[in-house]
C-alpha cells in the first residue's frame, strides 16, 4: 500500500518564548532568497510539472508533481510558509482514483490543470502521461478531483469520458455550482471519430453533463474564464495540432442561459513583441491564451498570448461586457516580454519566469534545454530569472524589476518552470527542473520513446525542485 500522507519538516524551526503574544518566529531555510527541496527525494520518477500550483486562502501552496513513468502517477502536495513544512497529501493520484489494479497499468501521471478554490475546497484535475501506445489505450480518463483542506479528505467525483483526458482547462463557476473541464481524445478512435468536448459537473450531486463538442479532432484548451454571469470563455492551443477550420484567433463561450457554444471568429488581438514590433503572420494564426486568472471578483480575467499562443508579449485585460467584435473587449496593460505557465499574479504585482535572453525565451527551449550537460555540444548555459512588473493603478507597467537569477545558495540552477504562484507577503513559489548537486536529486526518467527498443529509464541531468523565492530579500 502506497502512503498517503508523508510530512517532511524542512529547515530548523527558532521557538519564542512561550508567553500571552506567542508567536513564531520564521524557519532559518526561510531566511534565503531562493530556497530550494528535491522533490526526487519522495518519488524518482516525478519528471516535471505544468500549471498545477496555487495559493490558497489558507496562505498554504498547494502544488503537484508530474510523472511520464509506466508505474507511478502524480502527487499532490502542501507548502506551508509559516513553518517551512512541505506535507504529501497525496503521493500517487493513481491510488486517489482507486486505479492502482487496472489491467495495463495505466497512471493518473500528472496534474496539468489550473487549480480553482471554492468553499474551502480545491478542484483540479488528472491527465494522461503515459505517451506510448499501450498507455494511451490503457488509460481509463480523466478525474476530476476535489480536495478538502479543513479535513484534508479527496472527493473523486469520477470520469467523465472514458478514455479521454483533461488537457487541460478545468474551471469552478461558484454561481451555479459547476465544475468545467476541457476533454480532449488521445486514443485514435476517438480523434477519428470524435472530437474535443466541454464538460460540466454539479460540485453538490456531483452530475456530469455533456454541454457538446467544440471541435472535431484533437485539442487543447489551457485556461478557462468563468465570468460572474456564469459564462465559461476559452481559446484553442494550436502549435502542434490540426489547424481547426476557421479558427485564427477565435473566443469561444458557453452560455448556461442558452446551453450553447457560441464563437467569436478572429478577435483575439495581433501579436507583438517587447519592442512593438508585430510578431509573423505564422504566429498570429496560433493566437490562444497561454496563462490568464480572474480579477475584479470575475468581472473580467488578465490574460497573455506567449509562446505557443501567437507569441504577444504583452499582459492583457479581457472585458466581456465590451464590445468583442470591434476589439474594445481588449485592453493591453503591460509589455513585458515572453512567458507562458511561469506566471502569477498576487495582488498588484505580475510575476514571470524567463531566460536572461528573451530571444532564447522567445523560442521555448526549456523543455529541450534541461535535458543538457556543459558535455553536449549544444550545450547553452541558460539563465532563468525572476521578474515582475507592477499593475498597480499610477504605476509604469512596463517597468520590469529584475529579481534576479533563479540560483539557490549551493548553485543549483532553474532550467525550466513551468509551474507559478505567488501571494502577497513577497514569496514566489516555483516548482521545475534545476541542475542537480549529486545523482540523488535527479529525476528518473521514463523512456517512452524509446522502449521497448531501448532502456526503459535513464537517470536525468537535472532534478525536480519546489522552490520559495523572498522577494523582500531582493
Amino acid at each position: 500500500m502506497k502512503t498517503k500522507s508523508l510530512i517532511i519538516i524542512i529547515g530548523a524551526m527558532l521557538i519564542a518564548a512561550m508567553s500571552c503574544g506567542e508567536r513564531k518566529t520564521a524557519p532559518e531555510g526561510s531566511e534565503q532568497k531562493v530556497w530550494t527541496y528535491s522533490m526526487n527525494q519522495i518519488c524518482k520518477e516525478w519528471d516535471g510539472q505544468w500549471q498545477g500550483i496555487t495559493v490558497a486562502s489558507d496562505g498554504c501552496c498547494y502544488f503537484g508533481s508530474s510523472t511520464h513513468a509506466k508505474s507511478r502517477g502524480a502527487g499532490f502536495h502542501k507548502f506551508d510558509p509559516k513553518t517551512y513544512e512541505v506535507t504529501v497529501l497525496s503521493d500517487d493520484m493513481t491510488e486517489v482514483c482507486g486505479e492502482l489494479d487496472l489491467p495495463g497499468h495505466p497512471q493518473q501521471g500528472k496534474i496539468h490543470s489550473d487549480i480553482q478554490e471554492h468553499n474551502g475546497w480545491l478542484y483540479f484535475c488528472t491527465h494522461l502521461s503515459n505517451y506510448w501506445k499501450e498507455g494511451i489505450e490503457n488509460y481509463p480518463g480523466a478525474h476530476i478531483i476535489g480536495y478538502e483542506m479543513a479535513t484534508g479528505k479527496f472527493r473523486d467525483y469520477g470520469i467523465p469520458m472514458p478514455g479521454y483526458s483533461i488537457y487541460a482547462a478545468i474551471g469552478v463557476d461558484p454561481k451555479y455550482n459547476k465544475i468545467y473541464a476541457f476533454m480532449t481524445p488521445f486514443k485514435a478512435e476517438d480523434k477519428e471519430n470524435g472530437g474535443c468536448y466541454l464538460y460540466s459537473i454539479d460540485i453538490e450531486s456531483g452530475e456530469m453533463q455533456n454541454l457538446g463538442m467544440v471541435v472535431k479532432g484533437k485539442g487543447c484548451a489551457f485556461y478557462f474564464y468563468i465570468d460572474d454571469n456564469g459564462n465559461v470563455w476559452f481559446t484553442l492551443k494550436k502549435r502542434g495540432y490540426a489547424k481547426y477550420e476557421n479558427d485564427h484567433g477565435n473566443l469561444y463561450v458557453y452560455r448556461p442561459e442558452t446551453g450553447k457554444i457560441e464563437t467569436y471568429y478572429d478577435v483575439l488581438p495581433m501579436g507583438q513583441l517587447i519592442d512593438g514590433t508585430r510578431t509573423t503572420e505564422k504566429q498570429d494564426t496560433q493566437r490562444s491564451w497561454t496563462w490568464l486568472t480572474h480579477i475584479e471578483g470575475r468581472k473580467k480575467c488578465l490574460f497573455i498570448m506567449g509562446p505557443f499562443g501567437g507569441g504577444d508579449e504583452r499582459a492583457w485585460i479581457f472585458d466581456p461586457t465590451k464590445n468583442i467584435e470591434s476589439g474594445e473587449a481588449f485592453e493591453p496593460i503591460s509589455s513585458f516580454g515572453p512567458s507562458y505557465f511561469q506566471t502569477a499574479l498576487a495582488g498588484d504585482r505580475l510575476y514571470f519566469v524567463q531566460y536572461e535572453n528573451l530571444e532564447d525565451e522567445r523560442n521555448l527551449k526549456a523543455e529541450n534545454a534541461r535535458e543538457l550537460t556543459p558535455a553536449d555540444s549544444n550545450y547553452v548555459d541558460y539563465k532563468m530569472h525572476l521578474r515582475s512588473v507592477s499593475l498597480k493603478e499610477g504605476d509604469d507597467h512596463n517597468v520590469i524589476t529584475d529579481h534576479g537569477p533563479l540560483v539557490d545558495k549551493d548553485g543549483r540552477k532553474a532550467t525550466m518552470v513551468y509551474a507559478l504562484a505567488a501571494d502577497e507577503n513577497g514569496l514566489v513559489y516555483v516548482y521545475g527542473s534545476w541542475t542537480v548537486k549529486h545523482p540523488r536529486e535527479a529525476s528518473l526518467q521514463y523512456q517512452y520513446r524509446a522502449y521497448p527498443n531501448g532502456d526503459m529509464y535513464k537517470l536525468a541531468p537535472r532534478g525536480e525542485f519546489f522552490a520559495v523565492v523572498n522577494t523582500n530579500l531582493d
